[in-house]
């Protein structure tokens, strides 16, 4: 066997042995890495070659495709035929599918439960069962999720019986079949649009952003969406369309209580069982029992079927009637009103956004009570695959299900087999509507609805109450459920959207685009000075302002950039500015309008008299800032640009420098740069006899990255830069050093290969200590080999001091 393990996101899979030394990229997170074989199979023969490679000669790692490592990790990851045990699966699907078809007739006759298509109930009760059946089958066989469960939600009723409201208002007066035609041809456009954009959020890779959505606008419509559900169960109980002002003013009459005071109650106990039990069978046992209940009534009553259909207990007879019947019409096209639809497009938007948003939170939740991660994109995939075989079979589209899946779970119905059951008894459920639909009593759907409902309240308006960190965020999502329950879903959907992008960019606007600010008194380039240039940049260093942005840049952010260099350039207790550099390492992009921002800082570049340096900015935010009317590399105007904040540094403290009269050092020999710092000043002559004079001109590699240590040098003349080589031929420039530095010391105690390249920028005169050389001075001159060793130690201290003040400037 073979493994790979992702370095990043952690992803562990195993893998035939056949694929074993491919470099692939996790389908994941992208991050790349190479399936290696199992040490724990491994064999004497798989890790002793009879012909080894020659040295040096790379080895040969054999490609793999992104397509056939997914096929791989999707076999892998996907759910089993019985996983978890035959009788459980069985079981397990043949409950879930019967709650599958009660949830689903609940939906079907939420979304016809308008006095003008309450005659087509039959049409509803249809696709509802359509939609449970598909998306049964689009989960257990595609999903990762192995006991997910799928079909047309609550949510996806509430939008569709909104829709079909509005249909039946701008169609008044229209012939009922026409209303119905547009009404199908409207829900057939929504599972088409759905489908369509869960795919393409899926296949794009794209599902990790729906995380960004505000989650308090999504949360406040789907609280009053719960609110919608209660109202409506009303109306499922008595069989007629009701709203909230009719049940406060007439349904609380004797008569009229005893016909949906079962429903309310059956809605409280789903809703416990819901929310804390959460097993397929305690429902189904509930569900059953509620059944059971009411035919006891009746027969304790003498009230027979006939009689019980007659006073509205019972569904009557329900003939099957798939919306197939109406598209076979040769008239059905023609009676369709496409512009009444095209008017109502704004509830297709709402409901492909909401089936995505909701089944990013669903799916999320999964991860938490399974502790295992999720494939976001391929749910979506699954999911927008069956609402667009949905739309084409005459369904209702249809969503995850969180508490039927988890009632999954609880019940062991984790294998494909118990998906395929449930489907295969909603497919039954449907052929067979007009022999059980007639028994069912109608609290039955209408409690299943009250249920969900509650379930939806109690989830948005009372556990978020306590996950939000922010007491903010509960009342922008109460706001939005009073606003979307008195308004409406749409015009509560478009303000709770847009208060929530408020309060978004008023939070990312407290968020400072300044992810450092530095003096150039404490923070300095890797260019190694000499003591006295040291002295002058503690000086004068904090004429020298760094400034490193991040994150994305936007002019309201810029605006306190303004500010902070504004409030430097006119303090009086600092040394006068000359220099600002603003460094472009972590910003990820800007917004177009930044450019008048810069401008402005320009202008004050000018006026102030000092310069900007805009260092490491991308060349295409560069073009683009100079396409918006603002050149970056414009001394004449203020300002220049550098590659790297170090090569800024360098620059900005040379001009001090030379405004000082340091930056050109007087010639001296090592000896007279070598006496202010060395132990043991006596001892300097005695030194120079051991080293060896090195003259190399410009371009010339000291030694390289990876070589093998075997001498220190000291700098008598010339610059040398001191390069760590990157991936992809790329390298940094660590340090710049000149006369008097030392570079290479710890050769002389270690066997560690260098850890850098070493170049020199100019001629240059060096002197090498052979690292040989110490054993001997440790044996015949230990005086002058202890003075190296302390001369060395204090470089090494001098260092770490260094780097601690800069740490020091860093994290104040």
């Amino acid at each position: 066997m073979a493994v790979f393990k992702c370095p990043s996101c952690g992803l562990d899979k195993t893998f035939p042995e056949t694929f074993a030394n491919r470099e692939v990229r996790c389908p994941r997170c992208g991050e790349a890495s190479l399936i290696v074989p199992d040490a724990a199979d491994l064999h004497l023969e798989d890790v002793i070659d009879p012909r080894p490679e020659p040295p040096g000669a790379p080895r040969e790692h054999k490609a793999i495709t992104e397509a056939e490592l997914s096929r791989v990790m999707e076999a892998d990851q996907r759910p089993r035929l019985v996983e978890g045990g035959v009788v459980r699966n069985v079981a397990g699907g043949l409950t879930t599918g019967a709650l599958a078809v009660l949830f689903s007739l609940a939906v079907g006759l939420l979304a016809f439960s308008h006095d003008g298509l309450l005659a087509h109930a039959p049409h509803a009760v249809a696709m509802a069962l359509i939609s449970a059946t598909v998306m049964g089958l689009a989960a257990a066989l595609t999903s990762r999720i192995s006991f997910a469960a799928a079909g047309p939600e609550t949510m996806t009723g509430v939008v569709l019986f909104l829709l079909a409201g509005f249909v039946g208002q701008r169609m008044a007066g229209a012939p009922g079949e026409a209303v119905l035609a547009t009404t199908l041809a409207a829900i057939a456009v929504c599972g088409l649009f759905t489908g369509v954009l869960l795919l393409a959020v899926g296949l794009t890779r794209s599902g990790d952003h729906v995380r960004y959505v505000p989650i308090q606008a999504v949360g406040g419509v789907l609280a009053a969406v719960g609110l919608m559900l209660v109202v409506q169960a009303f109306g499922a109980a008595l069989g007629r369309s009701v709203c909230l002002a009719d049940i406060v003013a007439r349904y609380f009459e004797a008569g009229l209580c005893l016909r949906w005071a079962p429903a309310l109650a059956l809605g409280l106990a789903a809703f416990v069982v819901m929310r804390w039990v959460r097993n397929a069978y305690a429902m189904a046992a509930l569900l059953a029992a509620a059944i059971g209940a009411c035919h006891v009534y009746l027969h304790w009553r003498g009230i027979d079927l006939e009689q019980a259909r007659a006073l509205g207990w019972l569904f009557d007879a329900m003939p099957l009637a798939t919306p197939w019947t109406q598209v076979q019409d040769p008239g059905f096209l023609g009676r369709v009103h496409w512009l009444v639809i095209a008017d109502g497009a704004g509830y297709v938007a709402a409901l492909g956004g909401l089936v995505a948003c909701s089944a990013m939170i669903r799916i999320s939740e999964i991860e938490v009570a399974t502790g295992r991660p999720v494939d976001l994109n391929g749910e979506f995939r699954a999911l927008g695959t069956g609402n667009v075989l949905c739309a084409l079979a005459g369904g209702m589209p249809g969503t995850l299900s969180l508490d039927r899946s988890l009632g999954n779970r609880r019940a062991g119905a984790s294998g494909m087999l118990a998906g395929l059951l449930g489907a295969a008894v909603c497919a039954a459920a449907l052929i067979l509507v007009e022999r059980w639909l007639p028994l069912l009593p109608r609290f039955v759907p209408a409690g299943i609805l009250a249920g969900l409902g509650f379930s939806l309240l109690w989830r948005w308006l009372v556990q978020t109450r306590a996950r939000f960190a922010h007491k903010g965020d509960y009342a922008l999502l109460l706001l939005v459920f009073l606003l979307t329950a008195s308004l409406g879903l749409l015009p509560g959907l478009g303000i709770g959207a847009a208060l929530a992008l408020l309060v978004t960019a008023v939070r990312y606007g407290s968020v400072s685009v300044v992810r450092l600010e530095l003096s150039g008194a404490h923070y300095h380039s890797s260019a190694d000075r000499a003591p006295a240039q040291q002295a002058v940049l503690r000086r004068k260093g904090d004429q020298i302002h760094v400034l490193t942005l991040q994150g994305f840049i936007f002019l309201g952010t810029t605006n306190r950039l303004v500010e902070m260099i504004t409030a430097r350039l006119h303090d009086q207790d600092r040394e006068p500015l000359r220099f600002v550099l603003l460094d472009f390492t972590f910003t990820s992009g800007l917004d177009s309008s930044v450019a008048i921002s810069f401008i402005r800082m320009k202008q004050i570049a000018r006026s102030g008299g000092f310069l900007l340096a805009f260092t490491n900015v991308p060349l295409e935010l560069e073009s683009q800032l100079a396409r918006a009317g603002c050149a970056l590399s414009d001394e004449d105007g203020g300002s220049i640009t550098a590659t790297s904040l170090d090569y800024a540094l360098e620059w900005a403290e040379d001009h001090i420098l030379d405004d000082a009269g340091e930056l050109h050092q007087e010639h001296k020999t090592l000896p007279e740069l070598l006496a202010p710092v060395f132990p043991e000043p006596g001892l300097i002559p005695l030194l120079a006899r051991v080293l060896t004079r090195v003259e190399l001109p410009r371009g010339r590699t000291v030694f390289r990255q990876g070589d093998a240590p075997d001498a220190m040098y000291f700098i008598e003349s010339g610059t040398v830069n001191v390069e760590m080589a990157l991936e992809e031929g790329r390298h940094l420039r660590l340090k710049k050093m000149g006369p008097g530095a030392v570079f290479g010391e710890m050769g002389l105690y270690t066997a560690a290969p260098r850890t850098a390249t070493v170049t020199t920028a100019e001629r240059c005169v060096l002197h090498r200590l052979p690292a040989r050389a110490m054993p001997l001075l440790q044996r015949k001159r230990p005086d002058l080999a202890s003075a190296i060793h302390r001369f060395v130690v204090a470089l090494l201290a001098d260092r770490v001091a260094t780097t601690n003040a800069t740490l020091r400037e860093v994290l104040r």
